[in-house]
């Protein structure tokens, strides 16, 4: 059995030149005294460089030596990858008399610093999934905390901690679980995301561009995406880097603090939830935030003793420049109705013997007299009681949920708390991680509205982040009953369906939600792999070409390109379309080169198309290494290997097929080929009859047993 931990990082490539930058360029003015510095990769052989780079880099493949010009104090220098040219080091300004050293000194600092720059790779590599590791997140992160400090001004930038933790029996079980986590997320997350494992089933991600609203929404797709790939549990704390919480430091340390923070809370929400680290200032402008204990006493000896009333939550929908606001809103009420003041933005309106509808002619009204007087419009959150079972005490929160539901129509405008209210209040604390409350608002919700089908698609989604399969299947079957298109509904029971072993319902329902909308990349990406898994590879094809070419014209709008790439030469490969099947693994394994799959794949199509033995045994060699107990990785090495005519490897490789699947015929055939080969017919006929005794109709068995009586 093979340790599942890889040492050797590899030599160096241009992929390695933008992965590392941050590091290579820091020790680039360690080694130099220059002013500015650039690494340019060269991505393949014939791919044309910058333009001003174009001769500098005719020179060094002519010459074999770096290019220096003195008077422009330029200084350009070959990166090496071992033998290979693999990118061009551009330094720039500084002390003058660097550009003056004699070409044989650059020489031997090209060399070097190459050597650097791999010794860097190495030590930035996580031997168990072999993506980066800490070392190289803390220095992208003081990277960005240094780059904020002197720019003030950055684009949004989020720190994610994803934790993927095995419940296993023993180190080796669980190591192969965090490298098959690992390439998972890698395939899921593509080349732009950072990816790093920290160690025990830790993920550092590094997300540039995105503030923390964005990371929700793609952390929430990141764990539904990993619960449909069968993992336990999966758990996210997210926190942003730029603009860090302004009363901390924002150091490396204190990010890294801030987001294990919010994970350790997104542990207690649920299997598979997320969490936000929350600064203050969060507290304090959260939708739902509480209401001051000064102004809800004020608030219960108006209503105690009332058997019917309105309460209006008035909210300035801009800020506040004066206390002009609340003067208006004095002058108007006076002594007629009751009001309690929160800030210079906010108000309670204490509406006595109003119903809802009694409520609204009062308040548009209300509003005409605040519009003649002039100044900043404003929004209003009504609550009524009585209303259903709901207190008196959660008045000013229901407030709070009809204010938020009134936002959705934009300024001055006005709702009623209702079933739309606790919908929308709901997905308020759906996209903070909270599952337990946003499904309290949505249960709350259909008590009111019971066939509200936003509420039940969302309540669905949640239940399944939250492993609750029964009650999601009951609320997506619902809402197909009121609805029989709803796209949600058929898509989500889809994968209820298929985690049930219902692989026909949940084609069916794939196939009537393609129907409704046929560019939706997850579900062409899902309903491709159904396909292929099912042997019908025309369509899977056709779905997953359609899928690919959605993703690469916008990546944004859903899909995972590697996955994708991968399930597309399965059905190119089963189809007998070697070509397109080698071009789509070559795809999948550049994205990501820890894809056991495709690089068994690749290799065994590499050696039936003649492409190259040893390229073809080395990549299903890694194969088996990252994946050692997948049957089907053992069979194609051992299928390779034999038609490298090395048998006894052959016969190794097969022998541990056939323990870990008794049942794999074409490891059972080959191997009993191979003794047939050795003139060893009594073997090879148990071999073949072992075929028949799990597949008796099985024609190539039947024909070898045949052909040896």
């Amino acid at each position: 059995m093979t340790i599942p931990l890889l040492f050797e990082a590899g030599p160096l490539t241009p992929a390695d030149l933008r992965r590392f930058s941050t590091l290579f360029t820091k020790t680039t003015f360690d080694f130099f005294p220059c002013e500015t510095v650039r690494l340019v990769p060269l991505d393949e052989p014939g791919s044309k460089p910058p333009a001003e780079f174009v001769d500098p880099l005719a020179q060094i493949r002519d010459n074999h030596l770096p290019v220096a010009d003195q008077e422009r104090q330029e200084l350009i220098l070959p990166i090496w990858g071992g033998e290979v040219l693999c990118g061009l080091l551009a330094v720039r300004g500084g002390e003058s008399q660097l550009y003056g050293m004699p070409p044989v000194w650059f020489d031997e600092q090209s060399h070097i610093i190459s050597r650097e720059f791999y010794l860097l790779k190495q030590s930035c590599q996580d031997p168990a999934t072999g993506l980066v590791n800490g070392f190289h997140l803390l220095g992208e992160l003081e990277s960005l905390v240094r780059a904020e400090a002197e720019l003030q001004s950055l684009a949004p930038a989020t720190l994610a901690l994803l934790e993927v933790y095995p419940r296993t029996r023993d180190a080796d079980r669980s190591l192969r679980y965090i490298v098959r986590a690992g390439s998972c997320l890698a395939s899921m997350l593509g080349e732009d995301m950072h990816l790093h494992h920290l160690g025990a089933g830790i993920f550092g991600l590094l997300w540039y561009g995105v503030d923390m609203e964005q990371a929700r929404q793609v952390g929430e797709s990141l764990l539904l995406r990993l619960k449909r790939e069968s993992f336990v549990t999966a758990h996210l704390g997210i926190t942003t880097v730029t603009p860090h919480d302004p009363q901390e430091s924002g150091d490396p340390a204190q990010l890294l603090e801030q987001a294990w923070q919010a994970l350790h809370t997104a542990r207690l929400r649920g299997p598979f939830s997320l969490c936000g680290h929350v600064t203050a200032q969060d507290i304090e402008s959260h939708p739902f935030r509480k209401t001051p204990e000064s102004a809800l006493r004020k608030l219960r000896s108006l209503y105690r003793g009332k058997s019917q009333f309105s309460l209006v939550l008035l909210r300035m929908d801009q800020e506040p420049a004066s206390n002009h606001f609340t003067k208006r809103l004095r002058t108007l009420v006076g002594q007629e109705k009751d009001l309690v003041l929160i800030n210079q933005r906010e108000a309670f309106l204490f509406l006595d013997g109003l119903d809802g509808e009694a409520a609204r002619v009062w308040l548009k009204e209300f509003r005409n007299k605040m519009e003649a007087i002039g100044g900043s419009s404003f929004s209003m959150g009504v609550a009524t009681f009585p209303f259903r079972d709901f207190k008196k005490s959660a008045m000013p929160l229901n407030c709070r949920k009809a204010l938020q539901h009134a936002a959705f129509y934009g300024p001055d405008s006005l709702a009623v708390f209702d079933a739309v209210s606790l919908n929308i209040s709901g997905d308020v604390y759906y996209n903070e991680g909270d599952l337990v409350k946003a499904m309290g608002e949505y249960r709350q919700g259909l008590l009111l509205e019971p066939d509200n089908v936003n509420i039940l698609n969302s309540m669905g989604v949640a239940s399944i982040q939250l492993n609750r399969s029964k009650v999601a299947r009951a609320c997506f079957q619902k809402a197909l009953e009121i609805e029989p298109r709803n796209f949600m509904a058929l898509f989500n029971l889809g994968f209820i369906c298929l985690e049930s072993k219902q692989d026909t319902e949940a084609l069916a329902l794939w196939e009537r939600a393609l129907s409704v909308d046929g560019d939706h990349p997850d579900l062409l990406q899902h309903l491709g792999m159904l396909y292929c898994r099912q042997g019908r590879y025309v369509e899977s094809r056709e779905i997953l070409e359609h899928s690919d070419k959605m993703i690469r014209k916008n990546p944004q709008q859903g899909g995972e390109p590697m996955v994708v790439t991968r399930w597309l030469g399965r059905a190119c490969e089963a189809l007998g379309e070697n070509a397109l099947a080698i071009g789509a693994y070559q795809r999948a394994v550049s994205g990501n080169p820890r894809d056991a799959g495709s690089l068994s794949r690749l290799g065994r199509l590499y050696a039936l198309e003649k492409q190259g033995q040893d390229i073809a045994l080395s990549l299903c060699g890694q194969a088996v290494e990252l994946d050692v107990g997948k049957a089907a990785h053992w069979y194609r090495y051992g299928l390779v290997q034999s038609l490298a005519q090395d048998q006894e490897g052959a016969m190794q490789s097969l022998a541990e097929c056939l323990r870990l699947d008794p049942r794999q015929k074409e490891a059972s055939l080959l191997l009993g080929s191979i003794f047939e080969q050795q003139g060893k017919p009594g073997k090879a006929r148990k071999f073949y009859s072992k075929v028949l005794k799990y597949s008796p109709g099985y024609a190539p068995a039947q024909a070898a047993l045949a052909a040896l009586s």
